[in-house]
């Protein structure tokens, strides 16, 4: 009797090592396979979108040359490609510089339309060019309750009505997309300032957390506000 049962014993024990064995497997196949994949994902869905930018343009271009089903894989993309090159160099010209600002003055005169395209425009200034103009510095904010903490990015003052020390925005990005978020509105005693970076910020948010900068610490609890 004691033996079978010593047996059987053994064998679970066999056993259950031998799932083991197979999850860590399996699950370092995981870490290797899945960022690869979510990383082709997000290229693949870049590149379609960037070459059907241009597909309209060059199929009327086509069409109009009597090629009507003219299509090379690649080409949207190239043409896109070369279309954000030319804006961005004209963008950095002085005499381009000066059309640009005029154009972008003119669309944010239109009533309805500066009420989309001028934030949008700020946003995506600030997400490009975060050291030079839009964020002013990573803060933490105890949200959505006390005792739970998000990354947020200060970016301008609200003053108050008794002229005392003005609140702050502060925007919020979602996980792991950074580009959709929400704004608060925070008092400077409940902001807690750090030594992040906002490329640090935005690498530990679009990583949903797993990447940790160092320079990163919570304060204590109970601990007074840093000043922000």
């Amino acid at each position: 009797m004691n033996d079978g049962r010593l047996m059987n014993e053994a064998s679970e024990r066999k056993k259950s090592n031998w799932l083991q064995r197979l999850r860590r497997t399996v699950m370092a196949g995981l870490t290797v396979i899945a960022p690869l994949w979510i990383t082709g994902v997000v290229l693949k869905t870049l590149f379609g979108w960037a070459d059907g930018f241009s597909a309209p343009l060059i199929r009327k271009t086509a069409g109009g040359l009597g090629y009507p089903d003219f299509h090379i894989p690649g080409l949207g993309f190239a043409l896109t490609f070369l279309i954000l090159w030319a804006v961005g160099g004209l963008a950095a010209n002085v005499v381009g510089r000066r059309m640009l600002q005029n154009a972008r003055e003119a669309i944010e005169a239109l009533p309805l339309v500066r009420t989309i395209y001028a934030p949008v425009r700020q946003l995506m200034e600030a997400m490009t060019s975060p050291d030079k103009a839009g964020f002013e510095k990573v803060v933490l904010v105890e949200y959505p309750r006390t005792g739970l903490w998000t990354l947020g990015f200060l970016s301008g003052d609200v003053p108050r009505t008794d002229f005392d020390t003005p609140s702050h925005s502060i925007f919020v990005p979602t996980a792991p997309n950074p580009t959709t978020g929400f704004m608060l509105i925070v008092p400077p005693e409940q902001l807690h300032s750090t030594e992040l970076g906002v490329e640090e910020a935005l690498k530990m948010i679009v990583s949903a957390g797993v990447v940790v900068p160092p320079s990163l610490y919570l304060p204590a609890e109970d601990g007074p506000a840093a000043a922000v």
